[in-house]
């Protein structure tokens, strides 16, 4: 009869058992936050829905910063027809959780604004997005579906042109450039120049005043001194920030008054 080595065998087998628990112990203490992949977030961002629970509260826009230890914000409301005032301050903070789960709390109008979705691999944006108020005077009903996403700053140089019902058009280049951080209310700043080339109500270069942006929206004002003509343009702009489609420009001195739309892009 053959010998048989029942020892070494026995041996073996409590290394593989061991190993096996050793694995299972690993796994165990691999918790959620573990394996969280978040990026970090810097820069302008808004929220949207158009959702009739967010009737109240349709539109965020302001900065947004952090990483995933921690998230801070300044926004405000975008219309008029906003539950309180478009020049409220509303501070958010949060973390994220698992599977960049981020969620965002604040207080507007005596209630609790709290916005979340999943912070994107680049950290531009939300996926899922959803946010709610609870309590006070802007309370939804139900928590909103909503588009959040952070928009390219507004700097280079765009050119395009202004043009009125009448088939009027003033070309335009502007040179701008957007500050990288907000002010205490969350708003960018738009400093530069404008080129009106062969527009004798415009001694180029003007400079660019009054020069805003806040989530996808911009508004800018060439004032010349000289002329003593000025144009004021507001509008909205691409998430890359490669085209500004304005909604309305509006012209006073003696060139004006004139209204009308246009379009600037950049490469």
């Amino acid at each position: 009869m053959p010998y048989t080595f029942p020892r070494p065998l026995t041996v073996l087998s409590g290394i593989l058992a061991a190993s096996t628990l050793g694995l299972a112990g690993c796994s165990s203490n691999l918790s959620p936050a573990a394996i969280t992949n978040a990026q970090s977030v810097s820069g302008n961002w808004q929220v949207a829905s158009v959702a009739a629970s967010a009737g109240k509260l349709p539109l965020l826009s302001g900065e947004l910063t952090g990483s995933a230890s921690a998230f801070t914000g300044i926004l405000h409301p975008g219309p008029s027809t906003a539950c309180v005032a478009p020049s409220t301050v509303i501070e958010v903070s949060g973390t994220t959780a698992a599977e960049n789960l981020l969620t965002l709390t604040g207080k507007i109008g005596g209630g609790t604004l709290s916005i979340s979705g999943t912070l994107a691999e680049d950290g531009k944006s939300l996926t899922a997005a959803t946010y709610n108020v609870t309590g006070g005077t802007c309370a939804f009903s139900a928590k909103a579906a909503a588009i959040a996403q952070s928009y390219s700053s507004v700097t280079g140089t765009y050119t395009g042109s202004f043009s009125d019902s009448g088939g009027q058009v003033i070309s335009v280049v502007a040179d701008l450039t957007q500050t990288p951080q907000s002010d205490t209310d969350g708003n960018f700043t738009l400093s530069g120049t404008g080129t009106f080339p062969n527009n004798p109500c415009f001694s180029s270069p003007v400079t660019v005043s009054n020069a805003q942006v806040t989530g996808g929206s911009f508004s800018l004002t060439y004032a010349d001194p000289s002329t003593l003509n000025s144009v004021t343009a507001n509008g909205t702009f691409s998430t890359d920030a490669k085209t500004l489609s304005v909604t309305s420009w509006t012209l006073t001195g003696s060139c004006g008054p004139d209204t009308g739309t246009g379009s600037l892009t950049r490469p």
